[in-house]
């Protein structure tokens, strides 16, 4: 019997134990469901803020790098491939032509010297012809070369 009355004591101080457990549980219940909780975000309120901040200045800067592309795009000119193709052809036959000029308007002194040249050979055979043609005149000639004293 001692050894029950020894459990039976256990269990009663057990059973006291779990009562004092559960009257602390009691309480911390109903500290729990009386305790207001109050959230604190002004952390988060501070970085979104700053995130937003930042988003806004990104915005505000592609605002005007889009401001400066429209501006560009407005002020540029643009040509169908073909207009600048034919502007080319042109340009080309231009300087061709003012290449060509330059060469010939360059030759112009060696072309009056090849045309005198020409035209005393012509001259000079014209004369020897008619000389020979008659000779009444070569002999006139020949005599009007020769120098005349002066008198």
């Amino acid at each position: 019997m001692a050894k029950l009355d020894e459990i039976a004591e256990l269990l009663t101080e057990e059973i006291k134990e779990f009562e004092n457990s559960i009257s602390r549980l009691e309480e911390m219940q109903a500290f729990l469901r009386n305790y207001k909780i109050k959230p604190d975000t002004t952390d988060i309120d501070f970085i979104l803020r700053r995130y937003n901040d930042d988003q806004k200045k990104a915005i505000d800067d592609q605002h005007k790098l889009m401001g400066n592309v429209v501006y560009y795009i407005k002020k540029s000119m643009t040509f169908p491939k073909w207009a600048v193709k034919l502007f080319v052809g042109l340009m080309v036959c231009v300087i061709l032509v003012l290449g060509f000029s330059i060469y010939k308007v360059s030759r112009i002194p060696e072309i009056k010297q090849e045309a005198y040249g020409q035209g005393e050979e012509k001259a000079v055979g014209h004369f020897r012809a008619f000389f020979e043609a008659s000779p009444e005149a070569s002999e006139l000639y020949k005599e009007w070369l020769k120098p005349q004293s002066k008198k």
